[in-house]
């Protein structure tokens, strides 16, 4: 852990931490405090307490093992705080439970709603909160990153402008350059140290927090070894920048095979069982709860409006790309004119093949819903990206070079694309290179926590701030 590690672990991390804590247990000392004994537990109430409050700490320090704090990072997304807080509040009073249940013999009454009730929304604005001032800190000049960059390549003066990019943001600061390039050649702004050959020297002296090397490792071997071996000495943080642009710019993999480095171009982290054990769990979890409660009620609803407004049937069954590219039907609510074009054609925001009580169901995804169907057959996930038609499929197959690169993970009734904007009818091949990018982009960086965030970027968007390309 370098200096500036150490310090945003005791200025944000520890602090937070703390808060954290103070929440969990002000929620416990309240519940127990004003809550009737028989709905926390069956024993004695005064001789369990300090018991309950020490577990309350070690279930705490167990889900934060596992679900980090992470709101100091300097390239993480507000929603992504609040998703991790829930996360981790939710686990937390998971773990309490059941080593409650363990201790005392005795299962806790009404403890998981009562808990989430105050704790999760305290803890999700608190971090909110904290993540503001951890950004307003960096704009105002602290807690900076002090950056070099070695090398003449474009990739240079591209990591250049990632580490610049929303300064207030990142807390970075670029002292320079050490380059063949001209000053000219430069991004405006940028300062020209010295030439490549003086660069160690310099790094010696003046120690940044990173460095940031471009030099091939063939043309400038030397350099390199003498670049590496000085910020080993001075405990600098040393990354390679490859010149990769004849490759997919996404998430590659590097392992080794013997003496030999490869690359691997995808990242799946879903591929691992513990992870398509969560999926499928949470999937199976999800589809039946839903299915047995608000389902049966939804479709009524649905039944009656669709007879009403057109005749046909309920169901919409339609062909679609899944997982590994394997067809399946996926189910839809009837939202159109029975039509020929329904295997072709996108629906588009005045399309006539529309009824008026379909129109309805389309907007507020309504339509979607029968698609859990499909997630409890192991046909689809909850969340992933969205399947397209086959006759899309064969299509942008052939004008978007990593379009199947997509269906490396189940399809899904909502996705990361849906809650970044990339919904609704595809006008152009850009606007679908936009969504497969995605699509792939969610692939490469899946975890739990990215699918509870879209989870509940859904839910807002359906109720709060819907979407005007749903149609």
């Amino acid at each position: 852990m370098g200096i500036q590690e150490s310090k945003e672990f005791f200025y944000y991390k520890i602090p937070v931490f703390i808060i954290d804590l103070i929440i969990h247990l002000y929620s416990m000392y309240w519940l127990l405090d004003r809550a009737p004994s028989s709905m926390v537990l069956d024993i004695e109430q005064a001789d369990a307490e300090l018991g309950i409050y020490c577990l309350v700490a070690v279930s705490f320090s167990i889900s934060v093992s596992l679900f980090s704090i992470r709101l100091q990072e300097r390239n993480i997304e507000p929603m992504r705080v609040i998703a991790r807080a829930a996360a981790q509040t939710i686990l937390t009073n998971i773990v309490l439970i059941v080593l409650m249940a363990m201790v005392y013999k005795a299962v806790p009454r009404h403890i998981f709603s009562y808990q989430l009730l105050f704790t999760m929304p305290a803890i999700a604005i608190w971090h909110f909160v904290a993540n503001k001032i951890v950004r307003r800190i960096r704009h105002l000049g602290y807690n900076t990153r002090y950056a070099v960059i070695v090398g003449n390549e474009v990739n240079a003066i591209n990591i250049y402008h990632e580490l610049l990019e929303g300064q207030g943001f990142t807390g970075y600061k670029v002292m320079g350059f050490f380059s063949s390039m001209a000053k000219h050649q430069l991004p405006k702004g940028a300062r020209l140290i010295g030439a490549i050959d003086q660069s160690y020297h310099w790094i010696a002296r003046h120690r940044p927090d990173e460095v940031y090397c471009s030099l091939s490792p063939n043309e400038y071997q030397e350099i390199n070894n003498k670049l590496i071996k000085v910020c080993n000495e001075k405990f600098i943080n040393f990354f390679f920048v490859p010149a990769m642009d004849g490759y997919p710019r996404r998430s590659m993999v590097i392992s080794r095979m013997g003496n030999v480095n490869l690359i691997k171009l995808h990242e799946e982290p879903m591929a691992t069982i513990v992870a398509k054990i969560y999926k499928r769990t949470f999937d199976i979890c999800g589809s039946l709860l839903f299915l047995v409660t608000l389902f049966p009620i939804i479709y009524v609803i649905v039944f009656i409006g669709t007879k009403l407004t057109s005749p046909g049937p309920i169901f919409f069954k339609q062909k679609r790309t899944g997982y590994n590219g394997k067809s399946f039907y996926i189910y839809k609510f009837r939202s159109m004119k029975v039509n020929n074009d329904s295997d072709r054609l996108q629906a588009t925001a005045d399309d006539p093949r529309k009824t008026k009580f379909g129109d309805f169901l389309r907007r507020s995804s309504i339509d979607e819903l029968p698609q859990f169907i499909n997630v409890l057959k192991g046909e689809m996930s909850i969340i992933g990206p969205r399947p397209h038609m086959e006759y899309h499929t064969d299509m942008y197959n052939q004008l978007i070079g990593d379009y199947m690169v997509r269906h490396l993970a189940k399809p899904g009734i909502t996705g990361w694309a849906q809650v970044s904007g990339c919904r609704g009818e595809t006008q152009t091949v850009e606007d679908m290179k936009k969504r497969v990018e995605h699509d792939i982009w969610y692939i490469e960086n899946w975890n739990p926590i990215l699918d509870i965030e879209i989870f509940f970027r859904t839910i807002w968007q359906c109720f709060f701030n819907q979407d005007k390309q749903a149609y």
